[in-house]
């Protein structure tokens, strides 16, 4: 007993932690199922696991590892087991152990507590102990039990976490543990259904001292059988030194080759974190598989698959290191670039062709999967050049992409990455500009001073982002001489004959110019045209109020009262031409008219809509900002009750909204409409986007909108 004590800190010097930080808690849980998986099924068969955090507001909006517990109800301690656990590398065990796990249990915590009751020949005992560094076993106490029910707990407490550990736990939601544990124990349960064993229940737990606890039960109900699955094999190879000292291969046809299979899981897209590929020894995963369609998180068709590669040659102890987190095979590159005489003569299987053959075997199981990727990113390359995006931004998007993103979704994408760059580049630029407060003006060497601020922030933009930031511009001022072009009938579609009785849609193409009919916010537009922000609400071109749909799914006007609207004398299925949210309780309505038609035929039009909105939306809107945009009105006849703003649009604020019953005429929500010139739209529009051209150059072919 006390020979591991003395050695045990060498040991643990020698044999260091795993990687994984939760490698104790997976040891652990594998210890207790051995232990189960030996009794008769008439047995309960059940593994509980509890992680308890600190989740109090003294850990800055995360949450601490305070203590964890494993419980099983499997053969426990007895005699026969604790003297196996007090040994050190005892592999008595079986189950091709090396008696090396325990020590994954003292790298990451001060003190494991255990009790077990259990049964040796017909009578029940109870034995606690406790296991730290210092004396590894301690305070081991057996006596008589009062209670026939086979149960072990093991607590680890005072985690030793390094601030790596710490992070993870921190960001380990419940959802992810239990990822975890379906992918980390799929396999096992398979092969040993396949065995004829029922595989134990499992019960993961999440304990805070403030939020309420999470908790989830695992059958093996839960966990999917094989979709697919196949074999392949790898020969034993010996190297050898050409004549020129290059490493030669070859195959030794006196060995059979080695035998590994491999199972696909599918999982739900929910259920697990990402696609994943794993070497397994002991029918539990080891080592991930490298292959660039297992990074996307997103699953395909509804379900993320899990290939499991496994046989006889990685469940041999000798090849799996101590602390269970990789593969202690061979590689090719270890005997290269090394004189003859220190050639093993010996063959072996090198752990780069298990490796290269099992990526074979995943391009066949992915084949979908990769198929959809390709594709995916076709789609982004292709958007991102038709809306004259950088490409450095289209790589970043396929880092995030969905093997189910539309192209309305991907061009969204593009959009926010591009935005989110240009955003960083101003905020930089602004704190740079900030800090010209420090110049003065008088002192000798403020010019100077001067150049190195200018020359600071013009650095920001190196010549990359100055070419896109042209081609953003440049895009802007087309749209400009667009609509100026529209207004003066010059576009070659306005002037081309059209068949007899069709009319020339003149509305539709201006509609069109600004924000592509039917399309939502996530399309491209150029709502900017009319204001900066617009750009980046959410919202519809003309679509059928009774088609809108809530963030949540839920449609915009409550479905029951559509009966009500209409006997009202409203008229839920029409079409606003661009309808946007805005901030909580607030909406923006615009309405475009073609140059010919007088704008004051249509005041009425949107404090109807308005008025329905208000009245039978499923969220409630007090603030209405409505446009009517045309070429043609009459202020002085038909805009008594406006005013002229600063920009030469007229506005009227707080439009009364009412509500509809007739015995409750009370406003519920106000409206500012706001009738604007197309002309004036196009001119204003102008002289924004010049103030960039002019810094950029491009003054001299952009300044004539017209």
């Amino acid at each position: 007993m006390n020979r591991p004590g003395v050695v045990l800190e060498e040991m643990m010097r020698i044999i260091g932690p795993s990687s994984n930080p939760l490698a104790p808690m997976l040891e652990g849980i594998t210890n207790s199922l051995e232990s189960i998986l030996n009794l008769p099924d008439d047995f309960e068969r059940k593994i509980s696991i509890e992680l308890h955090f600190n989740d109090s507001d003294d850990n800055e909006g995360g949450k601490r590892l305070d203590y964890m517990i494993i419980e099983d109800s499997g053969n426990g301690f007895n005699d026969e087991a604790f003297t196996r656990f007090s040994n050190l590398l005892d592999k008595s065990k079986g189950f091709k152990n090396r008696g090396t796990g325990r020590l994954q249990y003292l790298h990451r915590f001060g003190e494991i507590v255990i009790e077990s009751n259990f049964i040796n020949e017909g009578s029940y005992y109870l034995r606690s102990f406790k296991c730290n560094k210092q004396s590894f076993i301690s305070n081991n106490i057996c006596n008589n039990s009062n209670s026939e029910i086979l149960k072990t707990t093991v607590k680890f407490i005072n985690p030793k976490l390094n601030n790596q550990d710490i992070k993870f736990y921190s960001s380990l939601s419940f959802q992810k543990f239990v990822s975890i544990i379906k992918s980390h124990f799929a396999l096992r349960a398979y092969l040993e259904e396949e065995k004829g064993i029922t595989f134990p229940n499992i019960e993961l737990k999440y304990c805070y001292t403030v939020a309420d606890s999470e908790t989830i039960l695992i059958t093996k109900d839960d966990l999917p059988q094989p979709s697919e699955r196949g074999t392949f094999e790898v020969n034993y190879q010996s190297a050898s030194l050409d004549k020129n000292s290059k490493v030669c291969w070859h195959v030794d046809n006196s060995k059979l080759p080695e035998k590994f299979e491999w199972l696909v899981f599918d999982f739900t897209e929910e259920e697990i974190d990402r696609h994943g590929a794993f070497l397994c020894s002991k029918d539990i995963p080891i080592e991930e598989l490298e292959n660039p369609v297992l990074k996307k998180s997103k699953g395909f068709k509804g379900t993320k698959r899990l290939a499991a590669f496994y046989g006889p040659y990685l469940d041999k102890p000798e090849n799996v290191n101590h602390a269970v987190d990789s593969f202690n095979i061979k590689s090719r590159s270890e005997v290269s670039n090394v004189s003859s005489d220190l050639f093993d003569n010996d063959s072996v299987v090198y752990i780069d062709d298990i490796k290269k053959q099992a990526n074979n075997e995943l391009n066949i199981i992915f084949k979908e999967v990769m198929s959809a990727q390709k594709v995916a990113e076709q789609n982004v390359h292709r958007l991102a050049k038709e809306l004259g995006i950088s490409q450095q931004f289209a790589n970043k998007v396929l880092k995030t992409i969905s093997l189910n993103d539309d192209e309305d979704s991907i061009t969204s994408k593009l959009l926010i990455e591009e935005a989110r760059f240009i955003a960083d580049k101003s905020n930089t630029t602004r704190k740079c500009l900030d800090d010209i407060k420090s110049l003065d003006p008088t002192s000798d060497d403020y010019r100077e001073k001067l150049e190195s601020k200018s020359k600071q922030v013009s650095e920001l933009i190196d010549a990359q982002n100055k070419e896109e930031l042209s081609k953003y511009v440049v895009r802007r001022g087309l749209v400009v001489k667009l609509l100026s072009k529209i207004l003066k009938n010059e576009l070659d579609v306005q002037t081309k004959e059209i068949p007899k009785g069709k009319n020339r849609d003149r509305e539709g193409i201006i509609h069109d110019l600004i924000f592509k009919r039917k399309k939502t916010s996530s399309s491209v537009n150029d709502l900017w045209i009319l204001d900066e922000e617009f750009v980046h609400f959410d919202g519809f071109s003309e679509t059928q109020f009774t088609k809108m749909q809530l963030k949540d799914g839920r449609p915009f006007l409550f479905p029951e009262a559509l009966d009500e609207m209409k006997e009202m004398g409203f008229k839920p299925d029409r079409r606003p031409d661009v309808f946007l949210f805005a901030d909580e309780g607030k909406c923006i309505v615009i309405e475009f008219k073609e140059p010919e038609t007088d704008l004051a035929d249509y005041l009425q039009q949107m404090p109807r809509y308005c008025q329905l909105i208000a009245n039978y939306g499923q969220v409630k809107v007090e603030n209405f900002y409505c446009y009517l945009i045309g070429e043609k009105i009459f202020p002085e006849a038909d805009l008594n009750e406006y005013e002229e703003s600063v920009t030469g649009s007229w506005y009227r604020d707080s439009i009364p909204i009412r509500a509809t019953k007739m015995n409750n005429r009370s406003v519920i929500a106000n409206m500012r409409l706001e009738v604007i010139k197309l002309s004036d739209v196009a001119k204003r529009a102008h002289r924004r986007n010049k103030s960039f051209a002019d810094k950029l150059g491009l003054d001299k072919l952009l300044d004539n909108y017209e």
